[in-house]
């Protein structure tokens, strides 16, 4: 499996690092970019423009597997030395699902670098209005509340893609990897925080939710739609 995805890196993404030092890569690197094969051998076939990018410093505290839009291109970033929560994540996983769980972490961060190439990240659809009205507080603090509310739309965009990706490819895991979303998103330090998809992520709890639709991107989009009305 690894040959296979470094032949990917060669034909189609790029790695940080040269591609000779691409054997230097952690064996929890390894764990992760095997895993997520199947999604990255996708966005190589969808033509998305995603690069691999592996921090070569210690990234403590960072979140393992993340994506960043740089000149029209999608970084997804591994932030793995250094790092316990990477090897953490993956013994916080039920044996026996870390490839479809990690294959719908990645599918999640292919639902960020979507929005992002349609330049409708942090937009709502036709129709909607972003939330207004907040009472005593400051401008500075209602200009963070609307990005704090910003970026937990579009994580309930790429959370639903996630599960998306896992109806379509990982059928008959469906119900583990949700619940195992569920588990991941029902502690959360601040209700209607940035990560608090908690809504989208009920909504989704039957996989017949998800319609034919031309693509995984799509297919999510009335499901996402029907949990932003609720907070309309």
């Amino acid at each position: 499996m690894v040959k296979r995805l470094l032949v990917i890196v060669v034909a189609g993404l790029s790695i940080a690092s040269p591609a000779s030092q691409a054997t230097a890569l952690t064996a929890t690197e390894l764990t992760w970019l095997d895993a997520a094969y199947p999604v990255l051998a996708f966005a190589k076939e969808a033509g998305l423009p995603v690069d691999i990018v592996v921090q070569p410093q210690a990234a403590s505290g960072q979140t393992p597997l993340g994506m960043a839009f740089i000149d029209g291109r999608c970084k997804l970033v591994l932030s793995m030395r250094g790092n316990p929560e990477a090897q953490r994540t993956l013994d916080n996983i039920p044996p026996g699902l870390i490839g479809p769980v990690v294959e719908a972490i990645a599918a999640h961060e292919m639902g960020h670098c979507w929005r992002h190439l349609k330049q409708s990240w942090g937009t709502l659809p036709s129709g909607l209005k972003d939330i207004s009205g907040f009472g005593r507080v400051t401008n500075e603090q209602a200009d963070l509340l609307k990005e704090m509310w910003r970026t937990r739309r579009e994580e309930a965009f790429a959370d639903l893609v996630g599960l998306a990706w896992t109806f379509q490819r990982n059928p008959v895991r469906y119900e583990e990897v949700h619940a195992w979303l569920v588990g991941i998103r029902a502690v959360q330090e601040i209700p209607t925080g940035p990560h608090d998809t908690r809504k989208w992520v009920r909504l989704a709890q039957d996989k017949a939710v998800f319609k034919p639709a031309a693509s995984i991107f799509e297919q999510v989009e009335s499901i996402w739609q029907a949990g932003l009305l609720e907070d309309s």
